[in-house]
């Protein structure tokens, strides 16, 4: 099965947890750690329970998220014969819902930040071989954070919490589990790097995982 990668939004929090993902249809599972390959790509055995984002790097903090569903392929009978409906069991997310935690910082209330996405898991989606990019702050957040620690010297961690509305492909309504996951977040007002030198951050992402950004030859 190819691993599906969607680009979407996501919260953070103070320890990296996963709620009531018992009974879900369909499950965030722990976040994946981000490798640089031909492009961004989730580790298949590195995960994270935490981050930090400069904001002078002008990124929002990025996730990938082990997905797995609950679901099965419901069988069809065609006259005598019963076949494997094809389709029947997907689960379609259509939206991302966040709420946030935090001292000494005004963020949006709970459930007030969301984000519209697409993405479908068929039934029987095997964590080990799937996942979700999503971005740790809803745009409100995002916004919020930048108004109120940018080009300052506070350094803040936000706990949020995360999870996905959609629709099974009969047109019931589902709900994912919740997953929190913290991020700390600062600006240390870097300006740009010199020629011949690269910002540091996860996956050539400035200010990903760095606090402060700093400039180097040839690496990150």
């Amino acid at each position: 099965m190819k691993r599906l990668m969607v680009i979407a939004a996501l919260a953070v929090a103070s320890v990296s947890c996963v709620a009531n993902q018992g009974d879900a249809s369909v499950r965030f599972l722990n976040a994946r750690a981000l490798e640089l390959d031909d492009g961004c790509s989730a580790s298949n055995d590195k995960f994270i329970s935490s981050g930090g984002l400069d904001l002078s790097g002008g990124q929002n903090y990025l996730l990938a998220l082990s997905v797995e569903t609950n679901t099965f392929v419901q069988p069809v009978v065609i006259g005598q014969e019963t076949v494997s409906g094809e389709g029947l069991g997907d689960v379609t997310l259509t939206e991302l819902v966040y709420s946030y935690q935090v001292s000494g910082v005004s963020l949006p209330a709970d459930e007030v930040d969301r984000t519209p996405i697409y993405a479908v898991f068929r039934p029987e989606t095997n964590p080990d071989e799937s996942y979700l990019f999503v971005y740790a702050f809803g745009p409100k957040a995002l916004e919020q954070l930048r108004a109120q620690i940018g080009g300052s010297d506070r350094e803040v961690t936000v706990l949020a919490t995360i999870k996905a509305r959609g629709h099974m492909s009969g047109g019931q309504t589902v709900e994912t589990n919740e997953i929190t996951f913290p991020v700390t977040v600062a600006d240390s007002g870097w300006a740009g790097c010199p020629a011949d030198t690269i910002a540091t951050g996860v996956c050539g992402f400035p200010g990903q995982d760095s606090i402060p950004i700093r400039c180097v030859e040839g690496g990150s």
